[in-house]
């Protein structure tokens, strides 16, 4: 238990050095090929370019509705141009983790063709990159991709991508944006991204050896090894019912799975399908107990302790 208190105060030393300092963010067998154009109906152009927290929002509904709905009814609606999941630019595309396309909206050619060895127009293998931040719990890629809203120009793309039941990925991007904004400095942080899975792996190496009850008190403790103002640990089961919340101790064995932040995402449902499935980044929009539990960005990271319950554990991005 020492060793485990040590190491999780030294990480979160070092995620609150390095959020305060306002960081920056630095197969198949197919042949290579580069991005073309494709005669294709255009998506409807949006009035205002959606932002990362919209990018991300519409991700993790796609993300929801896949687990809701399954592999085959999901891959028709991400195909449909005129679907719930064509918004402006956005739009939902989605890969096995050989590279073989399973929805590309308006690329409709590209169906069912490996594009893992693709590359844009700086010679990024764009398609390994997809998949393999998919891979590591999800989060930004960057690239260059056409454009089908602006006749399939070339444009900087940022996209967020998520692993579905280790089996496939689907992704969402948005063009010509601002790579300064800190939910991607900080979503797509090395350091940040190390720093909350070794919390979150402390804290679930400190339940498997102390036991269920006693670790769920330990994290329900507001001066506890688990609980640095805004950064705590939270757990709960699979059903969404509450088991720890220290800063919020009246929600202690309520069902939350039923809760959504501003932009439409239930992050607690999506929270389980992704602990579910042995762990993953989420963004979403909760109370920091730190500023009078105003409601603020979030990023968290959470994974299983068993079959029964998981933890997780998040910064502000305020």
């Amino acid at each position: 238990m020492k060793k485990n208190c040590i190491v999780f105060l030294v990480c979160v030393s070092v995620l609150m050095a390095i959020f305060f300092a306002g960081c920056s963010v630095p197969g198949g067998s197919s042949q290579n090929r580069t991005v073309t154009t494709p005669t294709v109906t255009s998506p409807p152009a949006s009035g205002t370019p959606a932002s990362p927290e919209e990018l991300v929002a519409f991700e993790e509904k796609g993300f929801e509705y896949a687990h809701l709905h399954g592999k085959e009814a999901s891959l028709r609606e991400f195909n449909n141009r005129t679907g719930r999941f064509v918004e402006g630019e956005l739009y939902m595309f989605a890969y096995d983790q050989e590279g073989n396309t399973l929805a590309l909206p308006f690329q409709p050619d590209l169906l069912g063709k490996n594009r893992w060895n693709t590359t844009d127009a700086n010679g990024t293998p764009f398609i390994q990159e997809i998949i393999r931040t998919a891979q590591s719990g999800g989060g930004f890629v960057r690239y260059l991709y056409n454009d089908p809203a602006n006749n399939f120009t070339v444009k900087p793309k940022i996209s967020f991508v998520m692993m579905v039941d280790q089996d496939w990925v689907i992704g969402s991007g948005i063009y010509d944006a601002n790579v300064g904004d800190i939910l991607v400095r900080m979503g797509g942080d090395p350091r940040v991204r190390e720093n909350l899975t070794t919390i979150v792996g402390d804290a679930i190496r400190f339940a498997r050896q102390e036991g269920r009850d006693a670790a769920i008190a330990e994290f329900n403790d507001r001066n506890g090894t688990f609980t640095r103002g805004e950064l705590y640990i939270y757990a709960f089961d699979y059903n969404g019912t509450t088991l720890a919340l220290p800063h919020q101790p009246q929600l202690i064995g309520t069902d939350l799975s039923g809760l959504q932040d501003p932009f439409g995402v239930n992050y607690t449902r999506v929270e389980i399908n992704l602990a579910e499935q042995g762990g993953g980044f989420i963004f979403y929009h909760y109370p920091n107990p730190a500023h009078n539990m105003t409601l603020e960005p979030k990023m968290s990271y959470v994974a299983p302790v068993d079959d029964t319950w998981w933890l997780g554990a998040g910064i502000y991005l305020s």
